[in-house]
């Protein structure tokens, strides 16, 4: 399995379509959301591309292939625009891979935290263990004192700290970051788990 993951679209049409350009080429099988679909929060600046109706209609045409978690800046009315479950706190998704089953813990950021042994213990996590997760629009790999490795593919939309709007692709051999032009700048292999 393949899955296209994207977080923090806060609306952004054109920056959505670009990102999901990518989805047949690179051969997904299911669309991650990471949270922060249509709205773009008190302390961002409205996105020039702002126009979450389209965002909702071009979501809503993945709806059998998206499995999405709950951001900050999701609101019950905007699930109310999706056809797709979205209100999520947290997922899971287990990948296989040549060195074992590995599951990858789906969270938008901020409601769970994973930086102290205790954090992680409490939401089941093992040392060695990711988590994909959004909120903060900086894209990167951050290995955690926790033991965990959190993985951020940014902001398809409000790209912050300095790293590249985009994505990221999880298959069987790891988690790759990409920017929206396709580049695939940093990769993390399961074999580093």
């Amino acid at each position: 399995m393949r899955y296209l993951v994207l977080s923090d679209i806060h609306g952004g049409a054109e920056e959505l379509r670009q990102a999901l350009s990518f989805f047949e080429p690179l051969g997904c099988d299911y669309l991650v959301l990471l949270g922060d679909l249509l709205n773009h929060g008190p302390r961002n600046r409205v996105p020039d591309s702002y126009r979450p109706p389209e965002v909702a209609a071009i979501l809503n045409s993945y709806k059998e292939r998206i499995i999405a978690v709950r951001g900050n800046c999701d609101s019950e009315v905007d699930g109310m625009m999706f056809e797709f479950p979205c209100n999520a706190a947290y997922g899971h998704l287990i990948i296989s891979t040549a060195a074992g089953l590995k599951r990858v813990f789906l969270t938008h950021g901020h409601l769970h935290p994973f930086k102290s042994d205790a954090e992680r213990e409490k939401l089941g996590l093992k040392r060695g263990e990711v988590v994909l997760s959004g909120h903060t629009h900086v894209a990167g790999i951050f290995p955690q004192e926790s033991g965990v490795v959190n993985i951020n593919p940014g902001s398809t939309t409000l790209p912050k700290g300095g790293t590249p709007a985009g994505f990221a692709l999880v298959d069987e051999s790891g988690i790759g970051l990409y920017t929206l032009s396709g580049e695939r700048y940093t990769e993390f292999l399961w074999t580093a788990a």
